[in-house]
């Protein structure tokens, strides 16, 4: 119940918003976001909480992807923060969002060439790799966690 009340909020919020201010995400950073999010399933048997090692504490489990729309400015999505006046996303925090499949390397998550974070731990990857073009697209990327989420292989020496 919680649950549903937090994403009616969300969505609230977000239209709130996203109808008063102009849109400054790059259209083809929201059509590369939009691609990425349809890469993935939400996994229906996640759990309300997920433990995060590194700050000791549960964190709650939601699909932060599920009210991402093309008619709203991606800089509004729930995860996405972007450069205030350039409108480039830099920072991708899906920790958490109950996201389930196999990573392809060649997503479009790569097109996002000026992420600084990217946080996609504790979700379902499970049997990915962790693909070369992480250190290949992302030369401004500072933190990159993958944790508990099932990829394999090492990170490139590059970030």
């Amino acid at each position: 119940v919680k649950l549903v009340f937090f994403m009616l909020y969300t969505f609230l919020c977000q239209l709130a918003f996203s109808s008063s201010s102009p849109h400054l995400c790059p259209e083809d950073q929201a059509l590369a976001l939009l691609q990425f999010k349809n890469m993935f399933t939400i996994n229906p048997n996640a759990s309300d909480y997920c433990f995060s090692m590194i700050t000791g504490r549960e964190i709650q489990s939601y699909p932060r992807t599920l009210f991402w729309k093309k008619s709203t400015d991606c800089c509004s999505w729930d995860g996405v923060h972007c450069e205030k006046t350039t409108g480039q996303v830099i920072e991708l925090d899906l920790r958490c969002s109950q996201l389930q499949s196999k990573f392809r390397s060649n997503g479009s998550l790569f097109q996002l060439f000026n992420l600084k974070r990217l946080d996609l731990s504790l979700n379902d990857f499970t049997g990915s790799l962790i693909s070369p073009k992480f250190g290949e697209y992302f030369s401004s990327l500072m933190h990159l966690d993958l944790s508990l989420s099932g990829f394999t292989g090492l990170i490139p020496s590059e970030i």
